[in-house]
């Protein structure tokens, strides 16, 4: 081999050798996501991690987004307060500019009306995404403006499904209850009545869904179906107890069993103590973790309650605007789509807590950063 022949070999090596180098210096930066390890428990929801470990890593394969999202819910205590941590944690986690905030307190014209201000300062200072718990429908058209600059908006718990929102992630309501009804079912003998705490209010769309799942399964089982509606004020809870001492004391087929669709489990309880019933006499099962049902629980009253996951609901969130922004609506619903009641309703799903399993639930939900 000549001389000449080796130099040029050497130098064409050396080119390729440089320009290896600088392709890699030259290659983007691609989407880093560390996010925090949730301990295993027998309540950690295995498939809707799986679903947000899948964004993480579709994510992975895009240039890092600098944006600004926005989570406006109803309060930011109490049942709300588990949303606004599993936010806060996405937001870090993503890297991202974001902010959790809330309405003013006051009456529901009040707060829908500060609301609504809170929608247009995040429209007017640009925010790339929102997550909004809407107060109510009056808030369409501030929705539609948002997707109308190409800005995706996620409703959360509270759906605005007349408006152009991109996706709902909450709890599938009809399903919630259907499972609720199946929870107690299982629990109670033979046949005969069971009273449902629900609503016949047709303007609330999520409380028709959550009773009326409730009544198809128990009818399905068989069972004699009461429901009594219920209201939000002290004055109209008073009164559910004393109607539905009424209906334990007198109902035929006697009531065999009491399932609530809502957060005040714990009247159909002070009802049947007011009977002069235990909780051999009568199964109750209900919804959420408020204090005084939880009391009820560790007396043996109340069976079991079924809690929605507020920290998912609000942790999943940002994942989901992200993705929006960085792989685009359709293929962020293809990824969702194990966990999808329909083609824009995400199902964050409830956990079933027995009574014998409230230290377990509660230890999980420290795991979370979150307290019953």
């Amino acid at each position: 081999m000549s001389r000449m022949l080796n130099r040029c070999i050497h130098l064409a090596g050396l080119a390729l050798a440089l320009s290896a180098c600088g392709s890699n210096a030259e290659a983007p930066a691609t989407k880093t996501v560390t996010r925090v390890e949730i301990p295993a428990s027998e309540f950690k929801p295995v498939q809707l991690e799986d679903t947000i470990n899948t964004l993480v890593v579709e994510m992975g394969k895009t240039a890092p987004k600098q944006l600004q999202l926005g989570v406006v819910l109803k309060d930011l205590t109490g049942y709300w307060e588990p949303m606004k941590v599993g936010a806060n944690r996405a937001f870090g986690e993503l890297g991202v500019s974001g902010v959790v905030l809330a309405p003013v307190q006051g009456t529901t014209e009040e707060k829908t009306a500060s609301q609504l201000e809170l929608l247009q300062e995040r429209e007017n200072s640009g925010y790339d995404g929102l997550g909004l718990a809407p107060m109510a429908q009056v808030l369409s058209d501030e929705i539609d403006n948002f997707e109308a600059q190409g800005t995706p908006v996620v409703t959360i718990d509270s759906d605005q499904s007349e408006s152009k929102r991109q996706l709902y992630v909450g709890t599938a309501n009809y399903e919630a209850g259907h499972t609720a009804a199946e929870t107690l079912a299982g629990m109670l003998p033979g046949s005969g009545s069971v009273i449902v705490l629900g609503t016949t209010d047709t303007t609330w769309s999520d409380g028709i869904n959550r009773t009326q799942g409730a009544v198809d399964a128990l009818q399905a089982a068989g069972y004699n179906v009461i429901v009594h509606t219920t209201d939000w004020t002290d004055d109209e809870q008073a009164q559910d107890v004393v109607d539905m001492t009424d209906l334990l004391q007198n109902s035929d087929p006697p009531v065999l069993g009491m399932v609530s669709m809502f957060s005040p489990t714990y009247l159909c309880a002070r009802a049947a103590e007011a009977a002069g019933l235990t909780g051999d006499d009568v199964a109750i099962v209900g919804f959420d973790f408020e204090p005084e049902t939880l009391s009820y629980m560790q007396s043996g009253m109340i069976k079991a309650t079924h809690a929605q996951r507020q920290y998912y609901m609000g942790y999943l969130v940002p994942y989901v605007l992200y993705s929006m922004k960085a792989l685009g609506a359709e293929r962020t619903l293809d990824i969702l789509s194990p966990d999808m009641t329909d083609a824009v309703r995400f199902n964050s799903g409830i956990d079933v807590v027995s009574a014998d399993k409230v230290d377990a639930y509660n230890a999980f939900l420290d795991s979370l950063g979150i307290t019953g």
